[in-house]
């Protein structure tokens, strides 16, 4: 009701774009409030099908099967007949769309699905009976499941050399570790990283600390990258929709929309 009521303080007649709300059922409804003007509506969060139908809508946080459309592009470029391990979460839909993509892609792909890193092994090279390097691919966003993963790639990347690691997930491991993970060739999809060395990075998050005396959080980082992408895709006329072509990196994301 305190949602509905906030709606009526907007004028849709001289607004020119709308960030935000939070949740699916708040964004449907201010799309229907806003439909006879068609503003530009900018979901930071909100990511679902029945929000797709919506012209006017802009989309920021991206869906998992963009990010699992990913890792398969990235483990056709290095895949020669290894065995394929992923490490699943309770749902097992991520793991799933990957296996089936992998065994569409690759030729005579051996993909199993797995519940713990624990359950990788090495396979065995049948002529020579030594052990042989797999593909071993990350599923799950829990921190736990995330160290317990690099724990186990690196401990097989010291048995035998050749060892593929990728995760759909950043897992703080993955940084503390990084010299040890090389040695199995980690890739893994972030996208909410800051590169410190860049000027215009140092110079938002000087601005930030010296107002708040901390740096900024995800919701923070999300929030400056939002508001600065829209405002650099506005013209004059309120045209959003004519810049969205554009590829941006802003703080920590690179935007890049796709209808």
């Amino acid at each position: 009701a305190s949602f509905k009521s906030s709606l009526t303080q907007i004028n849709p007649n001289n607004t020119d774009l709308i960030i935000g709300p939070f949740f699916k059922s708040n964004v449907i409804d201010l799309l229907d409030f806003t439909k006879t003007q068609k503003i530009p509506v900018v979901a930071p969060f909100a990511n679902s099908p029945e929000l797709y139908n919506y012209s006017n809508l802009i989309i920021v946080e991206t869906n998992d099967q963009a990010y699992s459309d990913k890792i398969v592009e990235e483990v056709k470029v290095v895949y020669s007949d290894q065995k394929i391990y992923i490490v699943a979460d309770s749902k097992k839909e991520n793991a799933n769309y990957i296996k089936a993509n992998l065994e569409k892609t690759l030729k005579n792909a051996n993909v199993s699905i797995v519940n713990s890193a624990t359950d990788i092994q090495l396979d065995k090279n049948m002529m020579t009976g030594q052990s042989a390097p797999v593909i071993a691919i990350l599923a799950n966003d829990t921190d736990a499941v995330g160290e317990a993963f690099s724990s186990r790639m690196i401990a097989l990347s010291k048995e035998v050399q050749g060892m593929k690691a990728f995760s759909m997930y950043s897992v703080p491991s993955f940084e503390k570790k990084v010299d040890e993970l090389s040695q199995a060739s980690l890739v893994y999809l972030m996208d909410r990283k800051i590169n410190p060395d860049g000027d215009f990075e140092k110079e938002i998050l000087k601005a930030y600390k010296a107002k708040y005396c901390k740096t900024p959080g995800k919701y923070a980082v999300i929030g400056f990258d939002v508001v600065n992408d829209m405002l650099t895709r506005e013209n004059k006329k309120g045209e959003i929709f004519k810049q969205m072509n554009k590829v941006q990196t802003q703080l920590a994301t690179k935007f890049e929309f796709v209808k």
